[in-house]
């Protein structure tokens, strides 16, 4: 079991099973937040804070949730509006302990223009 947290602990997220890889996105929002997103479902991550700990901030065309926690400020993770069963969540893997996760690939994803995974120089 993985566990993510904000800075205060208000937070926590639940991971029952390693992610393959992380991603750095170059979209406008996420290379401005500097996040590395663990993609998992909600079978494998499982949120656990009080109703009132968190905040959402939606943009562009509003398909995604981007939460905060109300206290410290990090951003933990966000999901699709659509709360199917399989949608994604992607984690925060800042909130991660770096010993834990320091092992696994990260990918670059262009998502400013092509929208597709591209090579580190």
């Amino acid at each position: 079991m993985l566990y993510a947290s904000c800075h205060c602990g208000a937070v926590r997220i639940e991971i029952s099973r390693r992610p393959r890889s992380l991603t750095e996105c170059t979209c406008s929002i996420c290379r401005r937040y500097g996040a590395q997103w663990a993609y998992l479902t909600h079978k494998t991550a499982r949120v656990d804070c009080a109703a009132d700990a968190l905040s959402r901030y939606l943009w562009g065309k509003q398909t995604l949730e981007f939460y905060f926690c109300n206290r410290c400020g990090c951003l933990t993770y966000y999901e699709s509006v659509d709360k199917r069963a399989e949608s994604r969540i992607a984690v925060n893997a800042r909130m991660m302990d770096p010993e834990e996760i320091r092992e696994l690939p990260v990918k670059l994803f262009d998502g400013a223009s092509s929208w597709k995974y591209i090579e580190r120089q």
